[in-house]
């Protein structure tokens, strides 16, 4: 059975059709089903695929997470910031540290478990980290081992957390490394060679993805995995100025944007060991450019914004069926014939696929 031992299919690139979302909808996160919450005039709402749910929390609330069970985590207050919240069942609860009036923040991460980890700032500039596990609230601290500011940004179904923090050697109290907490530490991810980095998704398999600066002062992508922080860029070597890492999926595929000298920004997928243009996957886009890419789930579904023409739209990505690449096609028909024979002889009684 030489033929079956060979890899007989190889995956086209892939291929994703555009969904615009309601207009006056700012999307922020999308969870593993595709659904979608995000902020209007009205306040924070989630998109189901079909219509837009106002959760009626009034207009000065703003979603930034939603789990797998269409949980919401985000803020009660103006601009944004105020009293973090998690709603679930059609019931809202405050989480995180309860706040005076001096004090604000947000919800920014939430897992399938219910634990939600955010900020908070003091009237005083002080930044704080935290997680909430269903009512116990922990700290997580900073860096530098003192108070100056700490944010945490995701966290994952095995309740590690990442984002950004003061550092011990830092030459301004507003510079900040990259962090993972875990097993009660934090712990400091380092640069690709400049002062700063920050984190910003982290996947179930303990991969983060975020932002460094690298040492000409660059702001790139980064992949932190198997315990050593690597570049994803840049997009294009000769026209780059910026670019940031945002979410990362389960397989290990990255979104973000990446800016150019003309100041055109694009959104980024990094796969398969390569960055690339999001648009060059994207069919029937009329013009419209993706610019950024906030999220992708484990269906390769990727939350984004798209513009043309000074107009732009919150978009949903929607994998089209990847095909096999012609090459192959013949061989992978004949090796599922042969298959099929080879069932029927008794000598095998199912096979699988993974």
């Amino acid at each position: 059975m030489a033929l079956l031992a060979c890899p007989v299919v190889a995956l086209a690139d892939p291929v994703y059709s555009m969904t615009f979302l309601p207009s006056g909808f700012n999307a922020t996160a999308m969870n593993s089903s595709g659904r979608i919450v995000g902020n209007t005039s009205e306040g924070v709402s989630v998109w189901d695929g079909a219509s837009l749910i106002n959760l009626g929390l009034g207009a000065n609330s703003y979603g930034y997470a939603i789990n797998g069970r269409g949980d919401v985590a985000g803020a009660l207050g103006s601009w944004g910031y105020g009293q973090p919240f998690l709603y679930t069942s059609e019931a809202m609860h405050h989480v995180g540290p309860v706040l005076d009036d001096v004090q604000a923040g947000r919800a920014n991460g939430l897992n399938d478990l219910g634990q939600v980890a955010g900020e908070y700032a003091t009237f005083g500039g002080d930044q704080h980290a935290w997680v909430d596990a269903h009512g116990t609230i922990t700290m997580l601290g900073t860096l530098s081992g003192r108070v100056t500011w700490a944010a945490a940004t995701a966290i994952n179904n095995r309740g590690q957390i990442v984002g950004g923090s003061t550092y011990v050697g830092a030459d301004s109290i507003y510079a900040g490394h990259a962090f993972l907490y875990q097993d009660g530490r934090m712990q400091d991810l380092g640069t690709l060679g400049g002062e700063e980095s920050f984190a910003t998704d982290i996947n179930d398999m303990g991969q983060v993805v975020g932002w460094s600066y690298d040492e000409t002062g660059d702001t790139v992508p980064f992949l932190y995995t198997g315990g050593s922080m690597r570049s994803l860029g840049p997009l294009d070597r000769y026209n780059y100025v910026k670019g940031e890492a945002w979410a990362i999926n389960n397989a290990g595929m990255v979104v973000g944007w990446s800016q150019l000298w003309a100041d055109e920004r694009t959104a980024f997928l990094y796969m398969d060991g390569k960055m690339t243009d999001l648009n060059q996957f994207v069919e029937g886009t009329d013009g419209w450019q993706v610019v950024e890419a906030y999220d992708i789930n484990d269906a390769q579904q990727i939350l984004g914004k798209a513009c043309r023409d000074g107009e732009c739209m919150s978009v949903r990505l929607d994998l089209v069926s990847a095909v096999p690449e012609p090459g192959n096609y013949a061989l992978l028909t004949a090796g599922l014939v042969l298959l099929a024979g080879w069932r029927k002889t008794g000598k095998r009684e199912s096979l699988r696929f993974s």
